[in-house]
């Protein structure tokens, strides 16, 4: 029997069916190929998407969030730029929320995993597209990704010091939410946390699940 995650990607396929791919490689930027299908680089890996669904192009194994992330993002019906201004995750649900909800768990694995090692947390990054934006006035180490065309991230490591413990934070630019609802923000943060743990752990980015 398909686990949940599973059954919700293999929904997203049905409803795939019906989409105009020239209308979305014109809206989302995206290359669109002499077969019809659709190609993006999403966390250091190239997919091609189309009706029949979505697969990294290295043949390699890859989660299913990874897969249903790019579904949802290919039926945004999601117009207009980036903000380039970026925020917590639970700004961008139109409701007031406390930071202790949602999803400051995913992102504790980080600075847990990389707690006093910055070298390697740095080239994981890299590896899956980050550009180092240079060093805050809150002493942070900023760092910017495109995850997908229109949707950009800020990814901030801040060293542990006698205070503090280590502790990265994930902000989403301001006009992510037009292309993917709260949810599917939240599976795309799992998604990228998942994919710099495992980057660093095996020195590529694709392989595991």
């Amino acid at each position: 029997m398909n686990s949940g995650y599973e059954q919700i990607y293999e929904s997203l396929i049905l409803k795939l069916d019906k989409c105009d791919f020239v209308e979305v490689a014109e809206r989302l930027g995206l290359l669109l190929q002499p077969n019809g299908s659709l190609s993006v680089n999403f966390l250091g890996r190239e997919y091609e998407m189309s009706s029949h669904g979505v697969y990294p192009t290295d043949g390699k194994p890859v989660n299913v969030n990874n897969r249903s992330v790019l579904a949802y993002y290919l039926l945004s019906k999601g117009k207009g730029e980036p903000a380039y201004s970026y925020v917590p995750i639970y700004n961008l649900t139109g409701v007031v929320i406390t930071s202790g909800t949602n999803t400051k768990w995913m992102t504790d694995q980080l600075g847990k995993t990389f707690s006093q090692d910055y070298a390697t947390f740095g080239e994981a990054i890299c590896r899956l597209g980050g550009v180092f934006n240079g060093k805050l006035k809150s002493g942070g180490y900023s760092w910017l990704l495109e995850a997908l065309p229109k949707i950009l991230l800020q990814i901030v490591y801040y060293e542990e010091d006698n205070e503090f413990p280590c502790e990265v934070q994930i902000l989403f630019d301001k006009n992510a939410s037009r292309f993917l609802e709260f949810e599917c923000l939240a599976f795309l943060e799992g998604c990228l946390v998942r994919a710099i743990i495992m980057t660093a752990k095996t020195g590529d980015t694709a392989g595991w699940v």
